[in-house]
């Protein structure tokens, strides 16, 4: 009888039961569908930035041991990413020849691969996968019940220090006509695990406290000096009925990110890759202007693989109605 002289792991092995595999059953929901969305986010970024038809394909995602992983000749990519008081950091590795190719890719270059990189290349993928983690950030909170926070914070082409257990996520990606390669993410599991422990009603408490009949951030009345004035917002129900008839007229709204001043002997000495530095630092929120008067502040998101702006602060409505008149 041939069943009997079969161990029980040979009967499991038979089954595909026997190996780690079986890890996969350990995977949250969450976790599976955070990495989903980044394979999307890769996909969508790279083909705006590239201007190429890029294809980006999910591959894997399972459980490692550090010991397992082959960490030579890479460039990695230090993600953090945390919920409330929890915290873990991604790291999104790639061969540093397909690396070298996305950052000549960016540069506004053919895709040219090389062995090492120089500063700029580095530079140049910090602001590829700033803006892929950015788009994955405005993903998750459409699809996943916890609040996150993401951040590229450097790209080194020196080793990092893994957790000894971890999530290795892996993605194809290819470039047409240049050149395929894979990137792959790993992330501790048990802090990452724990990231995803918030339930869903976690996110939904803190949030949402602003009625239509609040104004943000005007919670003082403004005084003026030599006489006695209280702010007054109008409400739609006190706005003047001929303010109907210029509701329809199209206004251009502008968002100001910076200006800066330059000689023209400067302006002529500019060539592709050239880094203009604005007078605006990146944690100043940005100028949203409409007839060419600000009437709100906000800070840049991406949205869909296009830039937004999300609002932060706003005039009350008399003050914007006022800066329309020019």
């Amino acid at each position: 009888m041939v069943a009997e002289e079969l161990s029980q792991d040979e009967i499991d092995s038979l089954f595909g039961d026997s190996s780690g595999e079986g890890s996969s059953e350990e995977i949250k929901e969450e976790v599976h569908k955070f990495f989903e969305l980044l394979n999307d986010s890769l996909e969508e970024v790279l083909k705006t930035a590239f201007s190429l038809e890029v294809v980006s394909k999910f591959t894997d995602l399972t459980t490692a041991k550090k010991d397992e992983l082959s960490l030579e000749n890479k460039v990695f990519v230090v993600v953090g990413l945390s919920s409330d008081d929890n915290s873990v950091d991604l790291f999104l590795t790639a061969d540093k020849r397909f690396a070298s190719i996305l950052s000549d890719l960016m540069l506004m270059g053919p895709g040219e691969g090389k062995d090492e990189l120089e500063p700029d290349d580095l530079d140049a993928l910090k602001e590829l996968f700033s803006q892929v983690f950015g788009n994955l950030s405005t993903a998750v909170k459409d699809s996943i019940p916890v609040p996150l926070t993401i951040e590229v914070k450097e790209v080194k082409q020196e080793g990092v220090e893994l957790p000894e257990s971890l999530y290795k996520a892996s993605y194809d990606i290819a470039l047409p006509n240049i050149e395929d390669g894979t990137l792959e993410v790993y992330a501790g599991k048990a802090d990452f695990d724990q990231i995803f422990e918030a339930k869903a009603e976690e996110k939904e408490t803190p949030e949402e406290v602003v009625t239509d009949t609040e104004v943000p951030f005007k919670e003082v009345e403004e005084e003026h000096v030599g006489e006695t004035h209280t702010e007054h917002v109008l409400s739609p129900a006190e706005t003047p009925k001929n303010l109907d008839l210029i509701m329809d007229i199209d206004l251009e709204v502008k968002i100001r990110i910076g200006e800066k001043y330059m000689l023209i002997k400067d302006i002529l000495d500019l060539k592709d890759g050239s880094i203009i530095e604005l007078d605006k630092s990146i944690e100043e929120p940005m100028d949203v202007l409409v007839n060419g008067k600000v009437v709100a502040k906000g800070v840049v998101v991406v949205v869909g693989g296009r830039f937004g702006i999300k609002i932060t602060h706003i005039e009350t409505r008399e003050e914007r109605i006022r800066s329309l008149g020019g």
